[in-house]
């Protein structure tokens, strides 16, 4: 059962405030997702600049980016999520 004293988002402006730091969607080729707030953070965890990241998102709102370091595949999407 849950505690809900611990909860950080038991409100709904908790709730719209975090969604609104989700900005990108990240699938990794293991099938898990991962929202990050920034390219840099993405950068981090998945090696690929995060300048390749912006410039393939400029056309479009997804794309596919590939790692030099382990040569995986991984899926990123700008997320705007209206709340």
């Amino acid at each position: 059962m849950y505690n809900y004293n611990t909860m950080e988002l038991n409100k709904i402006y908790d709730f719209e405030e975090h969604i609104r730091t989700l900005n990108y969607l990240v699938i990794y080729p293991d099938k898990s997702t991962k929202f990050y707030k920034s390219l840099r953070k993405i950068t981090e965890d998945i090696c690929v600049d995060y300048t390749t990241i912006s410039k393939k998102l400029k056309d479009d709102d997804s794309c596919y980016v590939t790692s030099r370091v382990d040569d995986y595949m991984y899926y990123v999407k700008k997320m705007k999520f209206v709340v």
